[in-house]
């Protein structure tokens, strides 16, 4: 049987990881989750313990008393934008924390270790000198996770792309006010009548595209994972999650409009020389994904918007 110790339980992916996890009925787990960003509601999907990271004996003894052999690590501050802004908060959270964390692990001998880090750093030509704080910490941990790890301590990376989507009855669904998604940013502009600021290359005409799967999908691998980790034979994996499929901005807009039926009020500015128009990725071996006998089934763009859209109207009473 995995014990298995989820941070950032009461979060976005981890919300949605624990509740799948509750209804297949084959883990126990324990959530921590110190409620900075997380959602209050999603306690009734796992026992919580409010705890920091960092508190290193409050953490080893949730630990022994759990009897933990398996680590989820979802807890990071996950905007990119406020990272710029508050580059001393994320250098803090985001890898001063998750270092003494991943050495708390250690310490008191936890197995297995799954890591959530970003589809970012497998696009080509990874620039660290024009990487968000946001991407520089996950690349900094991945690195010190590569020293960590060993027969003793088994670690997967996982490089998550950007999620999407809320339940498919759409109870459940993101509440951070420090994150704008694009499918929810777009939703409440059209419904506001608002503006809305589309990044474009206007020497090569196009719109950029982004990468998107489904919570769900993630919240189903995620188990996934967890149940394959102690056929590992390897110290440390990456894995390169994404889909096989990528949406413009553009075309998220239209598809918005058309399903609320109203007109798109828009306006192109300058894509940054930063950002690129499709990423070139590394795509995730085929055969591990076998392995574990996962297949995504809700990262459609239809999907991703007709649950964004039950979670939005049930969040804030429209009809």
């Amino acid at each position: 049987m995995h014990n298995v110790l989820i941070t950032g339980g009461l979060g976005y992916i981890g919300s949605f990881t624990c509740k799948y996890i509750k209804n297949v009925k084959r883990l126990k787990l324990t959530s921590v989750d110190n409620l900075s960003r997380g959602n209050s509601f999603a306690k009734k999907y796992c026992k919580n313990y409010q705890i920091d990271i960092s508190n290193k004996n409050k953490i080893i003894e949730l630990i022994k008393k759990k009897k933990i052999n398996t680590v989820l690590h979802l807890a990071a501050y996950t905007c990119v934008r406020e990272s710029f802004t508050k580059k001393n908060l994320y250098k803090k959270n985001n890898y001063i924390k998750q270092k003494k964390f991943i050495d708390i692990l250690t310490k008191i001998g936890i197995k297995n270790l799954i890591f959530a880090s970003s589809y970012s750093l497998f696009i080509n030509k990874l620039n660290l000198e024009k990487m968000s704080p946001y991407v520089k910490y996950k690349l900094l941990i991945e690195k010190y996770l590569k020293k960590k790890s060993n027969k003793n301590f088994k670690v997967i990376i996982i490089r998550y792309p950007n999620v999407a989507g809320a339940s498919l009855d759409g109870k459940l669904g993101e509440k951070n006010d420090f994150i704008n998604r694009i499918f929810p940013t777009f939703i409440k502009l059209i419904l506001n009548r608002k503006k809305i600021n589309l990044y474009y290359d206007f020497k090569k005409k196009k719109y950029p595209s982004r990468n998107y799967l489904h919570v769900e999908d993630i919240a189903s691998f995620n188990y996934k994972i967890i149940q394959y980790m102690p056929k590992m034979s390897k110290n440390l994996i990456y894995i390169n999650l994404i889909n096989d499929v990528f949406f413009s901005n553009f075309t998220i807009m239209q598809k918005i409009a058309l399903k609320l039926n109203r007109f798109c009020n828009f306006r192109k500015k300058q894509l940054k020389k930063i950002e690129t128009i499709k990423p070139k990725i590394n795509f995730q071996k085929k055969d591990l994904l076998k392995k574990i006998n996962w297949k995504k089934k809700f990262s459609n763009i239809d999907t991703i918007l007709r649950t964004n859209l039950l979670w939005i109207k049930k969040r804030k009473g429209l009809k």
